[in-house]
């Protein structure tokens, strides 16, 4: 029994003897590591989690044993940092991560980091350097930033010099004073990455919109190679960015941008060149851009516009189709009742619709028999059913005399129109050509 108890004692002795040794190799390892940063160490701790502080003016660095047994290291950074920072979360990725993330316009980076705090401070601080050495730390250690201090956890001293060195830096991007109305204007005009250069733009635009800085800022984006910044900053701008506008809505590079831009000039634009735009966008495929002119036309009433909504009515499908159909009621021509009767034989549910609705802004009596024939053709299709009835109301709301009601399908011949006899301002087909609209001949004026 007394030999089993002395060598546990001895065996127990070699272990504390040996763990004494490998925590002061740590240490030492750390504390090389520190002052090759240019730290001073202030304390040290040899046990069986063995710790070092280490301080460079007002920068302090721990360095401790974490984890299972003790076996990783963990560093944190603690130094002075903006008030706000201390609401900056940003660590990896993680699929069970809940909060509200902020989008710095970085697709890459967006994809490997959570980030959340203050959106201003966070998109100021996260340059195109600070998040260069933000993927370097996160490829080489567990890294986070949360409570003011930027820290990282390492899987055995082989890198911590590295690690460490890379922690100084971005504690350095992080220290103050941070003035952020700068930093934000210098982001959106330099940073490689056009979403970052959006982003800051934006909050500078809501933010901001009164400085100087945004100004020239706004000024320097109306010439950024990304259409998109581009429109942000013509709109902010208004009049004097008049000349941007134009171009974007013109050149179709993004078909999105030449959309909106398309929007917000509208009426500024003359016919003619609204014209041109839309042939060019249906040539380029740019369907957004085509579909704001196809609207803009047809607001604007022009009948010069007839024969080109015709042809996109015929030749196309789908949304522009419908929008085409759309426009030619919104002009209200009655040269556009055959291409929209045409139309009612489309398979496109949202097409027939169109055309429908827009028969009853233009059609005549000959469009009752067609929009009674579709109606019948797609019984169990209620959006078109419900549009029929209505246009076939419309039109008959404008026959001379008719009251409500009174128009309807003779039973005789398919496609007959007539108004009840005894009514004044009688109305009916005859009966000899099929569809041909007359009045009886004693109501006739002499």
């Amino acid at each position: 029994m007394l030999e089993t108890a002395a060598l546990i004692l001895l065996s127990g002795g070699t272990m504390l003897w040996f763990g004494i040794q490998e925590s002061r190799k740590r240490l030492r390892a750390w504390k090389d590591a520190a002052e090759s940063r240019g730290l001073e160490v202030v304390e040290a701790f040899a046990g069986w989690y063995p710790r070092l502080r280490a301080r460079a003016g007002l920068v302090y660095v721990r360095i401790e044993a974490f984890g299972n047994k003790g076996r990783d290291t963990r560093i944190i950074i603690e130094a002075p940092a903006p008030p706000e920072f201390k609401g900056v979360t940003i660590h990896p990725e993680s699929k069970f991560e809940h909060g509200r993330e902020i989008e710095i316009g970085d697709g890459f980076f967006d994809d490997m980091f959570f980030i959340a705090g203050p959106p201003q401070l966070v998109l100021a601080l996260l340059d195109a350097k600070t998040r260069r050495l933000l993927v370097d730390l996160k490829e080489k250690s567990e890294m986070a930033i949360s409570a003011g201090n930027v820290r990282a956890v390492v899987s055995g001293d082989e890198k911590l010099a590295a690690i460490l060195s890379l922690l100084l830096g971005v504690q350095k991007r992080f220290a103050p004073p941070v003035d952020v109305l700068p930093r934000l204007a210098r982001n959106a005009q330099e940073d490689p990455e056009p979403g970052v250069r959006l982003q800051n733009l934006l909050i500078l635009i809501r933010g901001f919109s009164w400085s100087p800085e945004t100004i020239l800022a706004l000024h320097k984006a109306c010439s950024d190679p990304s259409p998109e910044i581009r429109l942000r900053a013509a709109k902010q701008l208004g009049a004097e960015a008049h000349g941007v506008l134009l171009e974007l809505a013109e050149n179709l590079e993004d078909d999105a941008v030449s959309a909106e831009a398309l929007a917000i000039m509208d009426r500024e634009l003359p016919f003619e060149r609204v014209n041109a735009i839309l042939a060019l966008a249906m040539r380029r495929r740019r369907l957004r851009s085509a579909r704001v002119c196809l609207d803009a036309i047809g607001r604007r009433g022009a009948a010069s516009g007839v024969g080109l909504l015709a042809k996109v009515l015929e030749r196309e499908d789908g949304d522009l189709a419908s929008a085409a159909a759309k426009a030619l009621g919104a002009i209200g021509s009655p040269d556009a009742e055959p291409s929209l009767i045409q139309a009612l034989q489309r398979e496109d549910t949202d097409v027939r619709v169109a055309a429908a609705e827009a028969l009853g802004r233009v059609g005549s009596a000959a469009a009752v028999p067609p929009l009674k024939e579709a109606a019948e053709r797609s019984r169990l299709d209620l959006d078109l059913r419900r549009a029929a009835r209505q246009a076939i109301g419309e039109i008959q709301s404008r026959l001379q005399g008719a009251s409500l009601g009174q128009l309807s399908l003779a039973g005789a011949e398919a496609g007959q129109l007539s108004l009840a006899q005894a009514e004044a301002g009688q109305l009916s087909l005859a009966s000899d050509p099929a569809g041909q609209l007359s009045i009886p001949p004693e109501e006739r004026p002499e």
